[in-house]
């Protein structure tokens, strides 16, 4: 699938998955099958953790599980090209016994070679961290050393985002201890250097983090990161670090939970920054271990929150189960409503469940629906599951890893039969971020009406619990059948515009003004869009189904991004007189249009 070395796609791709639009509406109810016999061949590693990526770029989600010795284990999709959902066990093209225990994973594109490439979170008990290199089909190799990224800290959480907004991925560390929590800024040549210390990530008691949220909270064009803890005798504080890089111009962080609103925890373990309100800015999810209650705290703006039980006048979920550990916000009836699913890693309290799923009903209520859509087992240990569209039929199936004698187990889910409609979004950014993390997708629906309503969600910003996947942007959209409005907010700032668009659909959406999907905005671009200009869509930056003045301008704006810096004096390419005439016009006609 993929034809460029940057992205997977050269040009905005549309996949239409017709058999959900074929069924009928019969059912409101999904419902989920184990099938980890077909799936898996029941296949069991006692793993921890599991994570998704598209690893060879066929545009199907490949799986890597997470655990102790012979725990780590990587299997290739063999959907895309057989139209059946199994794995291939491949983890010889990986150097795993470089691995120690491990925890977590998280996949990015640091090199921006157009393949994801994975950090280990790992226990580091005589060893130190791990990144492996995807090199295509010649497998991974261990670049721990040359990055700069053996780090021999115990890594619980793991994630990458640009933290300093110079388009680079950096690595953020969340600590078992007695390290303190970390972060390695990417500098030239792929190279990292830990700042934790200097830009104020590390105190005291930072560490025993077990949850990772990042997004950007206050809105003020920086990521935000708060991190969950976890300690037997619960007195451990959670973080809130605020990024201050905005403000002063330099990056740097200060601990605000304890003013925020947002340190009413003892025991906590994932946490992910999610809009479940539709108001437009970014909550806080936040699992209670052993038995502690769960939290949202809603976003008051400015980086203030308020604990939606104060709202509800109950707890947001009665049953804290045996020990919940890993969770996630995900619409799995696709209904636009973030519903919230828990991994439960024991059996205690008299409580016997190996995971709950509770369906969003509005104004913060939410209700348990573990038995009714098929997720109901007995407690099968592990720490975190992953979610994700294995089968790409526009819905979420789930790996549950077990960390015991059972299966890994797979749940696959039929809800593209209940009549809702969805979009799966992935982003091609430029060659320093080619899977676009920490990008916003907001979403409007019937807009101009009573039921006007704008869906925010994030591009693989959170790392939740232990797995930073490789996922495209999931959108369940109800009854709605047109996005009216996709406003994307790219890592770098840059917003981009898209109307009408068809819902029940994967989409690939290149970065304004890289037509050729090449990573970058060059003179190639505007070559493609002069060719294309008046005559075809392969140059279309808003997909509208032209190459027209409108996409002229979104070249030129971006014009050197994905480049080398450009020297002073160096001038934008133009467009030959003829064509510039055609833009004047094209230009006067959308300021019409807008008024």
């Amino acid at each position: 699938m993929m034809s460029t070395i940057f992205h997977r796609t050269n040009t905005a791709v549309v996949l239409l998955v017709g058999l959900s639009l074929a069924l009928p509406a019969t059912s409101v109810r999904a419902a989920f099958t184990q099938e980890q016999s077909s799936v898996l061949n029941n296949a069991n590693f006692d793993s921890r953790s599991a994570s998704l990526a598209d690893i060879d770029n066929d545009g199907d989600l490949d799986l890597m599980f997470q655990g102790g010795s012979g725990a780590q284990q990587l299997f290739r999709n063999n959907y895309v090209g057989s139209g059946v959902l199994t794995y291939t066990n491949i983890t010889s093209t990986m150097p795993t016994s470089d691995l120690g225990p491990s925890w977590s994973a998280a996949w990015s594109d640091y090199d921006g070679d157009g393949f994801v490439d994975v950090f280990v979170g790992q226990s580091n008990i005589g060893a130190s961290g791990d990144v492996f290199k995807n090199n295509g089909l010649a497998g991974f190799s261990n670049e721990s050393i040359p990055t700069g990224l053996d780090d021999p800290g115990f890594h619980q959480n793991v994630a990458w985002v640009d933290i300093n907004n110079d388009r680079l991925l950096d690595l953020i560390i969340g600590m078992e201890g007695p390290e303190k929590h970390e972060i390695y800024l990417q500098g030239p040549g792929q190279s990292f250097t830990p700042v934790g210390a200097a830009v104020g990530f590390q105190q005291d008691f930072g560490t025993k983090g077990y949850g990772l949220a990042i997004g950007d909270s206050d809105g003020d064009g920086d990521l935000d990161i708060y991190i969950s803890t976890c300690r037997g005798d619960n007195n451990i504080r959670n973080n809130f670090y605020q990024n201050m890089l905005v403000e002063t111009g330099s990056l740097g962080f200060v601990d605000i939970a304890d003013t925020n609103g947002t340190q009413l925890m003892t025991n906590s373990y994932g946490t992910e920054f999610h809009d479940f309100d539709d108001d437009g800015d970014l909550d806080l999810f936040v699992v209670g271990a052993d038995r502690q209650p769960n939290k949202i705290f809603r976003n008051d703006g400015g980086n203030m929150f308020t604990d939606v039980d104060t709202l509800t006048g109950h707890a947001l979920i009665s049953d804290v189960s045996g020990d919940l550990n890993g969770g996630r916000p995900i619409d799995y009836d696709n209904d636009g409503d973030l519903d919230l699913f828990f991994h439960d890693h024991l059996a205690a309290g008299g409580k016997n469940a190996g995971r709950k799923l509770y369906r969003n009903d509005g104004n913060w209520e939410f209700t348990d629906v573990t038995v009714a859509e098929g997720l109901d087992t007995q407690n099968q240990g592990a720490y975190d599951s992953v979610w994700g569209d294995l089968d790409l039929d526009g819905d979420l199936d789930l790996v549950a890893p077990t960390n015991s004698s059972w299966p890994e187990h797979v749940f696959k889910s039929d809800t593209t039969t209940n009549g809702n409609h969805w979009m799966f979004i992935e982003l091609a950014g430029l060659k320093e971020n080619t899977t676009a993390i920490g990008a916003s997708l907001y979403a409007t629906l019937d807009k101009g009406t009573p039921q006007e309503r704008t869906l925010r969600r994030e591009a693989n910003t959170n790392a939740g619990t232990f797995n930073q996947s490789d996922l495209p942007v999931h959108f369940g959209l109800g009854a709605a059948t047109l996005i009216d409005e996709l406003r994307i907010q790219w890592p770098d700032g840059t917003i981009q515009l898209l109307h009408n668009l068809s819902v029940d659909q994967y989409l690939t959406i290149n970065s304004p003004g890289d037509f050729d999907g090449d990573g970058d905005v060059d003179g190639d671009d505007l070559a493609r869009w002069q060719t294309a200009f008046g005559t075809n869509a392969l140059a279309d930056s808003d997909l509208d189904g032209d190459s027209d003045g409108q996409d002229f301008l979104a070249w030129q704006r971006n014009y050197g991004k994905g480049l080398a810096p450009l020297t002073t004096g160096t001038a934008i390419p133009e467009p030959s007189a003829f064509v510039l005439l055609l833009l004047g016009a094209a230009q006067w006609l959308g300021k019409r249009r807008s008024h």
